[in-house]
């Protein structure tokens, strides 16, 4: 198809074509960079508005529960881990992953490598790339089975290493309702939400910056599957789930502050055994 024919389809996009026309005015170019941004913000002016912003939201008043350092050790070569990297289809729903299984998924997805307490810089560095180092991911959690930690709503604070608990209580049905493979949600040991304050990323970067967002909540949701297969745990990333219903779960507005991805975490189920083996 010619460029024009394309131009011309984009321009008469219907909303049936939402995602097309997003992604038409969602990419950058000399042009629209002179008519709209005359000149980009200067490092001063972005690092005024990044000290303005919260780098992980706070639950003051919430009770805490600090996570283990001693994380355990990787039982295959990353390659082997690569290779052997699979979307479960299925959970043990009785065995529990530990504490010390759950930190180190948690740190692989969001936690802090360098602090850049010696530069100008006011983000600390995370596990996985970010569009200008924003990170305006949000981690929540509900433990199911989770050793050394009650059932209940937590959200991950990466910079102080713990969890703050925002409520007890065992909501797994409540939440297998929001999900389509309501199955395997009901038979996880631990429920990741990932969610995203869009304008930490979108006061730098407008449009341009949801895409950013995605793609940052991708990065996480590998390193979390990589490093669940290398703990010989099962994990699933899920995309469909009832948006609105996970959002109000959760207290968020679904503008400001959305749920953009789910990751299941959980043992994978145990191999019966077979008539030659019971003998």
């Amino acid at each position: 198809m010619a460029f024009e024919a394309i131009d011309e389809k984009l321009r008469s996009t219907s909303d049936d074509d939402a995602w097309e026309l997003f992604h038409e005015n969602s990419k950058t170019s000399r042009r629209e960079r002179h008519s709209i941004f005359p000149l980009p913000p200067s490092d001063a002016t972005i690092v005024r508005s990044m000290n303005r912003l919260r780098t992980v939201k706070p639950y003051l008043d919430y009770p805490k529960v600090a996570l283990p350092t001693d994380h355990p050790p990787s039982e295959q070569s990353f390659d082997e881990v690569m290779r052997g990297r699979v979307t479960a289809r299925a959970f043990d729903r009785h065995a529990l992953i530990s504490d010390r299984q759950l930190a180190k998924a948690l740190f692989a997805a969001y936690g802090i490598t360098r602090d850049q307490a010696e530069t100008h810089y006011p983000r600390p560095f995370r596990t996985i790339p970010s569009g200008g180092a924003l990170y305006p991911l949000e981690i929540y959690l509900h433990a199911n089975r989770v050793d050394g930690l009650s059932a209940g709503l937590y959200h991950y604070n990466a910079e102080a290493s713990n969890l703050d608990v925002l409520r007890l209580g065992n909501d797994s049905e409540k939440i297998t309702g929001f999900l389509f493979q309501q199955e395997l949600g009901a038979n996880a040991a631990a429920i990741l939400f990932i969610s995203a304050v869009f304008f930490r990323s979108t006061f730098k970067y407008g449009d341009r910056g949801y895409r950013f967002v995605l793609l940052e909540a991708g990065h996480l949701a590998q390193n979390v599957m990589l490093t669940a297969s290398g703990m010989g745990l099962a994990a699933a990333p899920i995309g469909g789930y009832l948006d609105r219903a996970v959002d109000r779960y959760l207290g968020f507005d679904g503008l400001t502050e959305s749920v953009v991805y789910m990751i299941l975490l959980g043992h994978p189920p145990a191999l019966e055994a077979t008539p030659e083996e019971t003998r």
